[in-house]
């Protein structure tokens, strides 16, 4: 028989009445204690289309936060966790918005330095990372932002701001700026340190701080918190969310090979006040599986979207411990963007009369999604080499088309008594509490005429030098 091992404190086990109700909790991976759980190493490579969609859809998204601030006298504060990074084929087609942005895109690429940055990128053929495309994105920002609010200005308040004098030599020294050229030099060949090309952009500094005051006069906006997200932050704030592209929310729940390891006992079991899970485990075909109650799936009826659960089977994925995380490249992975929108937008020059070498990709479904879903597996499965001790198996869930695991009861799983073949107390677990555990277990036997679980005490074998485990003398009726 196999066998894996869920360590858990006392306290969540009581408060929740994990035991009473045989409930497993799948966690959000930004809910973990490693802080790279949620960590994608993305990359950016492919041809001049395929640039070009990306900075095309850093305008729209910037377009559309400028008008909810601008065009809307938006009061309340930006929400920075969901900007507008997902396009709909309608929203594409709203006649004002198509006209007001097809003068910013054109504007926005007339100047000859923006041009040549996705030709560039495209003939290095150099797998951009996170951070080096957020350097790009930063080098080219003021100008962008300055482009969408002067043309937003002269569209919506007929207003054309380029004839305040002030204004007018802020656009025209950003405009005529080539630092971003320098930046991707610096990025494909390594021509300019890195303190070179920061000190530059740090030279905009001034204008930075005196757009900032512009524009909020301009507004007349009391709180500075929104122009200081239009002007300073969004490039981050964009990165952060355009890899809910790739790939939609995902949960995990975590187990290891091992109950003999007592950094997971301090980390997990609350140094050892808590108890360990010990679940028998199926084999079939080298994989491990467990049957559990869980979501299924989901279907819509009269009354709205129902949530169907039902026992299945739930494969254990070994973690690969390792500091190189696998790649993700970012142009052939926009797993949750509908095809037509990629098509019709990311890898489509603006007039959709050419598409990116990218595009390819997408074409064998069956091919495409296989590689796909083998991507979500490594990087969800896949940790730095720090955390090698833990021996981590995990199952993991996630979204297809629906949100559904931000609900924490769509996140709970049931197993099946039968399947939990031991509870182990840690060393410092009380009598009165060790007590409860028992009395619970028995209830439930006793309620469902089931043979109850063994239990165990933790302890320190001085002959074998490590963690062992002995029947537990507090197992009562």
């Amino acid at each position: 028989m196999e066998y894996l091992y869920r360590y858990r404190s006392i306290d969540k086990l009581f408060e929740y009445k994990e035991l009473e109700n045989l409930e497993i909790y799948f966690a959000k991976l930004d809910e973990l204690n490693d802080q790279m759980e949620d960590y994608m190493n993305i990359v950016w490579q492919g041809d001049e289309i395929a640039f070009q969609g990306l900075l095309k859809h850093y305008l729209y998204v910037l377009t559309n936060l400028c008008c909810d601030v601008s065009i809307k006298e938006k009061r309340g504060k930006i929400d920075t966790e969901h900007l507008l990074a997902f396009l709909s084929i309608d929203a594409l087609d709203v006649p004002e918005f198509k006209t007001v942005f097809k003068s910013i895109y054109y504007e926005f690429f007339s100047f000859q330095c923006i041009a040549d940055i996705p030709k560039k990128l495209a003939q290095s053929n150099k797998k951009f990372t996170v951070d080096e495309i957020l350097l790009i994105l930063k080098s080219i920002h003021l100008y962008a932002y300055l482009v969408i609010n002067t043309e937003i200005r002269k569209f919506v308040w007929k207003i054309n701001p380029l004839e305040e004098k002030k204004y007018n030599e802020i656009y025209n020294e950003v405009k005529t700026w080539r630092g971003s050229l320098r930046t991707i030099d610096l990025l494909i060949n390594g021509l300019y340190s890195k303190e070179d090309v920061l000190n530059e952009i740090n030279k905009f500094n001034y204008l930075y701080q005196f757009s900032k005051i512009y524009m909020n006069n301009m507004y007349k906006d009391k709180d500075t918190y929104n122009i200081s997200i239009l002007i300073f932050d969004f490039p981050e704030l964009y990165i952060k969310n355009i890899k809910k592209l790739l790939y939609k929310n995902s949960c995990v729940a975590c187990f290891s090979a091992t109950f003999r390891n007592e950094p997971m006992w301090a980390h997990y079991a609350n140094n050892e006040n808590g108890i360990c899970l010990k679940y028998k485990i199926e084999k079939e075909n080298n994989s491990m599986y467990i049957n559990l109650n869980s979501l299924s799936g989901v279907s819509c009826s009269d009354k709205g979207i129902e949530i169907n659960r039902k026992f299945h089977k739930h494969e254990f994925n070994k973690i690969i411990y390792s500091n190189n995380y696998p790649e993700i490249d970012f142009f052939t992975s926009l797993g949750c963007v509908p095809l037509a929108i990629i098509d019709k937008f990311w890898l489509a020059n603006y007039e959709q009369t050419k598409f990116s070498c990218c595009l390819k990709k997408y074409n064998n479904d069956k091919e495409w999604m296989v590689n796909y879903h083998k991507k979500a597996k490594d990087y969800i499965c896949t940790k730095s080499k720090n955390w090698e001790y833990e021996q981590e198996y995990r199952i993991f869930k996630r979204e297809a088309f629906f949100t559904i695991y931000e609900d924490k009861q769509n996140r709970i799983a049931n197993y099946k008594f039968e399947d939990l073949d031991a509870i182990i107390f840690g060393r410092k677990v009380s009598i009165e509490d060790k007590r409860k555990v028992v009395r619970i277990i028995n209830k439930y036997c006793l309620e469902n005429k089931v043979k109850p679980c063994n239990f165990y005490d933790l302890y320190y074998s001085t002959i074998s030098k490590q963690l062992e485990i002995k029947p537990c003398k507090y197992f009562v009726k």
